[in-house]
Order: structure tokens, then sequence, then C-alpha cells
């Protein structure tokens, strides 16, 4: 899945300020959206390059903040469909990239070595995908969210209406967040402890947003989880005779008919922006899932930051104080480019180990897997085109396979000039029979996988700072 500034970048291809202001235009003519000064106000931040797009949804956060007037619930309902924008990003990512995950998923097999020392593993995620779902489904391991045992069915519908099947998914009450434990079991059991600490792809609200769900995997394969979540998208309507796609649509929500074909709302949990868990935000993911991961932190002795920033300042505080709390704990911060440890763990330097490494290298090593050499450079590749972002990375490869067939033009040149000539022209004649001459000349120019991988990766490096 996308880092931040990955994200953004994806997000500011696509909403250029011209495609905004269409946007903007369309929804006037239909007598909704945000008025043109809302616009404008945020297409000059858009043009900023030093806000990715949680700075983005933030300013929309503070100018909802600052206003007492009609501006307010523009500025909130614009930041709710920028959101929901983020989710559908996120979310066809997640769907539509089987071959990928088959490819890279074992990358990450070496978590098994985790749960192998640990009983539970806990995993607090500031992710929105399945990941570590489907990981767990892939290896066979346990795997516990902390959602009660109450199961809740919703009926799957076609386009016409008709129920055509079920999604079941886990639920926590307001009253159990607010007042009780989360359901991770107890006494302790082996696998993996998943708190989903700023929503997901796969948790809502619903229940007039008093409650949460989690969606349960469809089937026990790998990807159970990720078909749950395309069903919950696609198949969960309210028909809507002459509405898009003849069924009913909320920003940022899945509206649903349930059993009874009453309209339903299930509201997408994705937690983004400058004021996650502030006393003056709205947000849908209830606050009190704050307060349950600094209760369950409490439960681990070391703790391994991943793909983290340090960029939330309530995670932050969080991880201070429980470092702070007694010298027995060790926090492990593993990033190929960190330089020092965080500023606002200075004073707890002793407990801080600095790992610059990826995640799938890191895994490896705690688990004692060796790579082989194709897996190092099919590794090695997809870092330097993800730094490249997609549209360098699509420039680059392409230049790299105009390169190559100038390099097989130039081979068959040099061969054809080396022939003896008659009247000037190759006689090719002599070389004997064509059939033969053209295969053996295709597999003197062909490299195989692993040479071709080198080229390319040599071809990458060459070029990735020009």
């Amino acid at each position: 899945m996308p880092l931040v500034w990955e994200l953004t970048s994806e997000i500011k291809n696509w909403l250029t300020p011209e495609k905004l202001r269409d946007f903007s235009a369309g929804w006037r003519a239909q007598g909704t959206g945000p008025s043109k000064a809302v616009i404008e106000d945020f297409v000059s931040i858009l043009a900023r390059p030093e806000m990715h797009y949680e700075a983005l949804l933030g300013y929309l956060e503070t100018q909802f903040m600052r206003f007492n007037n009609t501006l307010r619930q523009e500025y909130h309902g614009f930041y709710s469909w920028l959101i929901e924008m983020v989710y559908y990003i996120l979310y066809y990512r997640q769907i539509n990239n089987r071959a990928f995950l088959d490819k890279h998923l074992p990358r990450f097999d070496g978590i098994r070595a985790l749960t192998d020392v640990s009983t539970p593993l806990w995993v607090f995620s500031l992710n929105h995908d399945v990941v570590v779902e489907t990981i767990a489904a892939r290896l066979s391991i346990p795997l516990h969210t902390g959602f009660s045992t109450k199961i809740i069915r919703l009926p799957r519908r076609n386009s016409m209406g008709q129920k055509i099947g079920e999604i079941h998914a886990e639920t926590l009450t307001q009253d159990q967040l607010d007042n009780k434990a989360m359901f991770y079991p107890n006494p302790l059991q082996s696998g993996i402890y998943l708190m989903k600490i700023h929503g997901a792809l796969d948790i809502f609200t619903f229940n007039d947003g008093k409650d949460l769900l989690k969606l349960l995997p469809e089937g026990s394969d790998t990807y159970g989880y990720i078909e749950a979540l395309r069903a919950a998208n696609e198949d969960l309507v309210h028909p809507l005779p002459g509405a898009p796609n003849g069924k009913a649509k909320a920003t940022n929500e899945i509206a649903y008919a349930d059993e009874a074909g009453e309209m339903q709302f299930l509201r997408r949990s994705l937690l983004s922006g400058a004021y996650k868990f502030s006393v003056r935000s709205q947000q849908v993911l209830p606050k009190s899932m704050l307060k349950h991961f600094q209760t369950n932190l409490n439960f681990v002795t070391n703790l391994i930051c991943i793909g983290y920033g340090f960029g939330d300042l309530h995670i932050n505080a969080i991880i201070r104080e429980w470092l702070e709390f007694t010298p027995d704990r060790r926090l492990e911060i593993v990033n190929p480019s960190i330089e020092g440890v965080p500023s606002f763990l200075l004073q707890l330097s002793p407990q801080v180990t600095l790992t610059k490494n990826d995640t799938s290298d890191f895994l490896d090593q705690r688990s004692g897997t060796v790579r082989t050499w194709r897996e190092q450079l099919e590794k090695r590749i997809a870092a330097s085109l993800r730094r490249r972002g997609q549209p360098r990375a699509a420039q680059d490869m392409n230049a790299f396979v105009r390169k190559s067939l100038e390099e097989s033009t130039a081979l068959l040149a040099k061969k054809l000039s080396e022939l003896p000539h008659v009247d000037g022209q190759p006689n090719l004649a002599a070389l004997g029979d064509p059939n033969e001459v053209a295969n053996r000349w295709a597999a003197e120019a062909k490299m195989d996988e692993e040479e071709f991988l080198k080229a390319l990766l040599d071809h990458l490096e060459r070029t990735e700072n020009g």
C-alpha cells in the first residue's frame, strides 16, 4: 500500500485544480457541493508542494472549526468527499492487485518468527488496509481483532434488490468501547492480536454511528478478507431507480437495504488529517479506541515500530509514556533511512534501538530466511521504482524498453555487416536455412531472466537521480 507521499502524488496527479473546478461547476449545476470560494481556497493549498494529503485534510478540518456559518458545513462536506476519495484509492489498490500480492506476500513470511516467540504478537496498526489480515490468513496464523463474538449478517443484493447472499461481521458496541475492555482472548493465546487504531477499509460504524463492525473473511483462503471488502462495497446496496448505477449513494457511507428492505448506513471509519482523536474534532471512529491502544500497549515489553514516521502526536505521547514507565521496556525503530532517535525520545535513548532496514529484510533476518539472487534483484527493482512514483517509474521503464530494442537492432545490424557481400548486399544464402539462422541469432541476443533483471536494475540505478 502507498506511503504518505506516494498517495499524495497519486491524489495530486488526479485531482488537479482544473479537474476540481470542473467538478465544482458540475456540483453547482446540481445545486450541491461547496461554494466557489471554498474551492478556490482549497486550490491555493493544493498547489503547495509541502502539503501531503493528511495536511490537506487537516486544512479542511481547520477551516471547518474556524467558521460558524454555511462555510462550516461546506468545508466539512468537502472533507468528507476528499476522505472518501482516499478510501477508494486504497480500496481499488487492495482488491485489484491479486497478481502483485501473489508475488510479494511471501516476502513477509518472516512474521511467523515473531509469532513463534511472542504469545501473543500484538500488532498495533495505523494503516487502513487488510494486509496484516491477509498475511495471517496465508500463513494460517490465528488472528484476533478485539471485536466481540456477536456476529451480524448483512444482506448482499443484486442491482434489482434481490438478496444473493450475506456478509458476516463481528461487532463492538459503544458501551463496550467506552466502558469495558476489548475482546482479546484471556488467558493469552498464540497468534496475532490486531488493533486498527486509525480505522480501516473493512471497519465501519453502524446503528446511527454508535457501534463498530469489522468484516469477517469470505472463506478461509488467503484472500478472504479482500473478498469480504469487495462484497461490502459492491453488494451492499439500496436500489434507487433513477440514481446513478440504480442505487442510493451517500458520501463516505454505504447505503444498503436491511433484511426488511429499510435503508441503513455503514459509515467508513478511515481516520486521517491533522486532528485525530482531538477533543476539538469530529470523527467517525470512536475516540475511546485510543484508550484501548494505551491500555493494551502495557502488555508489551518490546515494541517494534515499522513504517511509522512518528508524525502523530497522540501516538507519540503514548509511546513515550509507555517507555518512561519502566527501564525494562524496549523500542526498536525499523526504517532504512532513519538517522537518529526521534527528538521526543532523546531522554529515553538507552531504551531505543535503530535498525536501518526495510520491513521484509528485517523479517528475513528475524526468521533466518535467505533470499535467492533473483528475489533480491526483484526486490531492489521494486524499491527503485517505488521511490520514483508511478509517472516517473513508467517513463523510466519505457526508456529501458526502447534502449533494449535499440541494442537488439544494433546487434542485428552488426551481424549483417559481417556477412560476405554480393553486389553490395549481405549474402544471406551463405548462412543456410533462414529459420535456423533466425533462431540462432535470437538465442544469442536473448538474455535469461536474471540477466534481464540485472540489466533493468543497472538502468534504474543509473537513472534514479537523473
